[in-house]
């Protein structure tokens, strides 16, 4: 009779953890799968990706010069400064 009694209780646990897991599951996800919108990491990603191009413009402008390995050293001394 415990062995019956056990199995029940195992089963009635199981049942009671799956509908609650799948409960709370199902809440916390984004219906569309998309994440939701952050105004302030899209602001910043935006200045990141903006600074970027920069920077590559000015190595680029650097290697058109007359002294590209002085122009990429002198930026990479003044980074180091920084």
């Amino acid at each position: 009779m415990s062995t019956f009694h056990t199995i029940i209780s195992v089963l009635l646990a199981g049942i009671t953890a799956f509908i609650l897991g799948k409960h709370r599951s199902g809440s916390k996800r984004n219906k569309g799968g998309e994440l939701p919108k952050n105004k302030a990491a899209s602001a910043a990603n935006d200045n990141l990706q903006e600074s970027f191009d920069e920077e590559i413009d000015r190595i680029q402008s650097d290697l058109k010069g007359d002294d590209p390995a002085g122009d990429l050293a002198s930026r990479g001394n003044a980074r180091r400064r920084s």
